[in-house]
């Protein structure tokens, strides 16, 4: 479970790491091409590793699968960070953390509407918790929030939905570090491109920038995914979930202590309501079968 709890701190990072960046003069596009550029050596080294370590079967991926596994990261994983980080560019790392943790209650829905689960009182708890909860933190702000970077930060969650669902399908049977490779090898080739087409300008304070760029793909991206993965295996899906819920709490600790951001009340009683209903969610998901294993 300790490396679930470190993996849900590494990804809280991510936030108040990208407001540092922000600050730095590095634009959305150049941020997440630097992170996605580190991690994905990283990620594409242990998968490898774990690839050698198998003895019993070592499966080349058929190279269609890899291609779709890259578009999943292209499309889907890179789409879902420029929403993100746009959103985080104009509102609170805190309320940008908290409109994400929408996505457990929008993929119970859509798995609800796809007839993959049923609606019955636990998972409608859930659902409840985390959209009052949602509500709250907009209704209460620490700060006056900014209405298209909420709109953004909403457009993430939805985004991730949708990612989340078609991953189950395009990750089934492959292993999820590998999975997570590609994905980031995507991610990486999405920016590029974006760099390219932008051609953004940098700013003064580089230096302070690109370090917090490096803690991102490092800290906030492949060592949470590297020890997600590691900690499912030892405490199943379920456990990962819910210990995942961590998350936003961690998210909204560091911008307090670190950027300073204002805590409201409606962030603490709307943030609360959001990670019990994240807490919820998984355990009625245990009880119908196993839960896609993609972040």
């Amino acid at each position: 479970m300790a490396l679930i709890v470190a993996s849900a701190l590494g990804f809280a990072s991510i936030g108040p790491l990208g407001k540092v960046a922000y600050r730095g003069g590095l634009s959305v596009v150049e941020l997440q091409l630097l992170r996605f550029a580190a991690a994905a050596p990283v990620l594409v080294g242990v998968a490898a590793a774990r690839r050698r370590g198998r003895t019993a079967r070592r499966q080349r991926l058929a190279g269609r699968t890899r291609l779709r596994l890259l578009a999943l990261g292209f499309i889907g994983y890179g789409i879902q960070a420029t929403l993100y980080f746009s959103a985080l560019s104009r509102i609170t790392a805190s309320l940008t953390s908290l409109l994400l943790y929408l996505y457990p209650a929008l993929v119970a829905a859509a798995a609800v509407g796809l007839g993959r689960h049923r609606l019955d009182r636990a998972t409608a708890a859930g659902l409840g918790l985390i959209l009052a909860g949602t509500l709250l933190v907009l209704g209460l702000p620490a700060d006056p929030a900014d209405p298209l970077g909420v709109a953004l930060g909403v457009g993430a969650a939805l985004w991730y939905t949708a990612y989340l669902l078609v991953g189950e399908r395009l990750t089934e049977g492959v292993d999820p570090l590998e999975a997570a490779a590609h994905v980031a090898v995507g991610a990486a080739l999405w920016f590029a491109l974006g760099l390219v087409a932008l051609r953004p300008e940098l700013g003064d304070n580089r230096g302070t920038a690109v370090l917090a760029g490096l803690a991102m793909a490092m800290v906030g991206t492949a060592m949470p995914i590297a020890a997600l993965f590691a900690g499912m295996a030892r405490v199943g899906v379920t456990w990962a979930s819910i210990g995942s819920a961590l998350e936003p709490v961690g998210a909204v600790a560091i911008s307090v202590a670190v950027l300073g951001e204002g805590l409201g009340a409606g962030t603490v009683v709307g943030g609360t309501a959001v990670v019990a209903g994240a807490v919820v969610l998984p355990l009625v998901a245990a009880r119908s079968g196993p839960s896609p294993a993609t972040r």
